[in-house]
């Protein structure tokens, strides 16, 4: 006997599956037995069989029969026998999702009506299923301003329409670039004709050495060619000991800010001068030394051996989301480093669990090392 709980989570599981075919219409029906007991059956346990007719009572969409099951002292019984959903709109009744699914008809006219392709906006379905509708409109409202200004060259801020921010068109950049494909005929995410924000990176740098005087700077990357040369960049992974440490003469500190970093060091002021890394002992740490050298392939690392792993461990907690990685240019001395991580346990030593004057003192001999 299917009770009629399981029947609905069937039913669920089949309009969640086919959710864009039945949105595009296509729907041929849908049905199942629901394992009516036999007479011996019902016999057996005359209450479960009774609760069982009772819950189907009066449910649209159930086919019953006449059982006679007089042999077993239960007279002629109208049993349930199947489930046969007909339209969508049983199907969305039966499962009691009534709400959620007018919401997405409601989701699909709209775009359909904006772009003119049905296909393209089921296509697009994971992207504004759970978009409030509220945000659908505003979307629409968008779409007509980049019709209006397709090679706009503005930063996202400067797109206007009202209740639109730069975090708004962040969220929902894609679905924006999907419909405006679909709305000119074309098939992927089309071209917004936004300017990108320009990458930046802050810097310090020794007392009055910095641009204008200032030691504290952020500096866009077309800015860089202007500041003159350094001895070497010391490149920090964290913003705490970016901060903390103390600029030797002639130096520029630059903040990595993690995975940023493989990016910043592209720029070509990193390749003028020596550049030293510093980052955490774990797998992200050196994840990222290894991407720098990508870029800049003689970069050196401080505190990142195998002796200050050994010496620091204690201070060490375990990286609960170590991955074994493949790195392709660190040194035999930063691998030794990594292995003795996985041998103590997998661990990740932060760049703040070491004394900070030993790090300055380790900082300042490999630029020491720099002439």
């Amino acid at each position: 006997m299917l009770p009629l709980i399981d029947a609905r989570s069937r039913a669920l599981r089949h309009l969640r599956s086919r959710e864009r075919e039945l949105l595009a219409g296509d729907f041929e029906g849908y049905g199942f037995p629901l394992r009516p007991p036999t007479a011996a059956q019902a016999a057996a346990d005359v209450s479960a069989t009774q609760e069982f007719i009772r819950q189907w009572q009066g449910v649209a969409g159930v086919e019953t029969a006449v059982r006679n099951w007089s042999t077993v002292g239960l007279g002629r019984q109208e049993v349930p026998v199947r489930l046969q959903l007909d339209t969508v709109e049983r199907l969305v009744d039966f499962v009691g999702c009534r709400e959620e699914w007018d919401g997405l008809v409601q989701r699909r006219d709209l775009l359909v009506s904006v772009t003119g392709s049905l296909p393209a906006v089921l296509a697009a379905l994971p992207l504004w299923r759970g978009v409030a509708v509220v945000d659908l409109h505003l979307a629409v409202e968008v779409l007509a301003w980049f019709e209006a200004h397709p090679a706009s060259g503005v930063l996202p801020r400067a797109v206007v329409v009202e209740g639109v921010h730069t975090k708004w068109l962040e969220q929902h950049r894609t679905l924006v670039e999907t419909l405006l494909a679909a709305r000119r005929g074309e098939v992927g995410r089309a071209e917004l004709g936004l300017a990108e924000p320009e990458g930046r990176v802050r810097l310090r740098f020794p007392a009055g050495q910095g641009p204008g005087g200032l030691s504290d700077v952020e500096v866009v990357f077309s800015e860089l060619p202007g500041i003159p040369v350094p001895r070497a960049v010391v490149m920090v992974e964290n913003l705490e000991s970016f901060l903390a440490l103390p600029v030797p003469d002639r130096v520029v500190l630059a903040w990595g800010a993690g995975y940023r970093a493989t990016d910043i060091v592209r720029e070509p002021f990193f390749h003028a001068a020596p550049l030293i890394y510093w980052g955490d002992l774990d797998t992200d740490g050196y994840g990222i030394l290894d991407g720098v050298r990508g870029a800049v392939p003689e970069t050196r690392s401080v505190l990142m051996d195998r002796a200050t792993v050994q010496r620091w461990q204690h201070m060490g907690v375990p990286d609960r989301d170590f991955q074994p990685r493949v790195y392709e240019r660190l040194s035999a001395a930063e691998l030794a480093s990594l292995e003795a991580l996985i041998e103590a346990g997998h661990l990740r030593i932060e760049q703040e669990r070491i004394r900070f004057d030993v790090a300055v003192a380790s900082v300042a001999e490999v630029v020491r090392g720099c002439g």
